[in-house]
């Protein structure tokens, strides 16, 4: 076995103690009811995906696929209602749904507007997490 084998033996064993032991971020997403909500997420974990999505359209079909990023990847997701929190939405610049925001230690890294590929959301946030 050679060093890259290892190193993916030692991930995946890595990965299923970080599971078990339910550390991490929580495995489905976390719905932001204020900017109170959304500064405490953002800051609570390590990495974090907000999805901002209005009732209906693009941003509510997607509500599956984020929700196999919360349970597959070791980022925390957060989901914004735009219609319910408008000024929160006005605040952060979201013009249009569906809008994904990842945070790192508590900043703003990256902005993707528009549908994505669960494939696409994995990659961004495994940019951003130790795992």
């Amino acid at each position: 076995m050679d060093d890259e084998d290892l190193d993916a033996v030692r991930e995946r064993k890595k990965r299923a103690l970080v599971q078990e032991q339910g550390l991490g971020a929580p495995p489905s997403p976390v719905y932001v009811d204020g900017s109170q909500s959304f500064d405490r997420t953002v800051t609570a974990h390590d990495v974090v995906l907000v999805h901002y999505y209005a009732d209906g359209g693009a941003g509510q079909r997607l509500h599956p696929v984020v929700e196999s990023v919360a349970r597959e990847t070791f980022a925390a997701v957060a989901k914004v209602n735009v219609v319910h929190h408008q000024k929160l939405a006005l605040k952060r610049g979201v013009e249009a749904t569906p809008t994904f925001e990842v945070y790192a230690d508590g900043e703003c890294q990256e902005r993707v507007r528009g549908q994505v590929e669960k494939e696409e959301l994995v990659e961004l946030v495994g940019e951003y997490t130790a795992f």
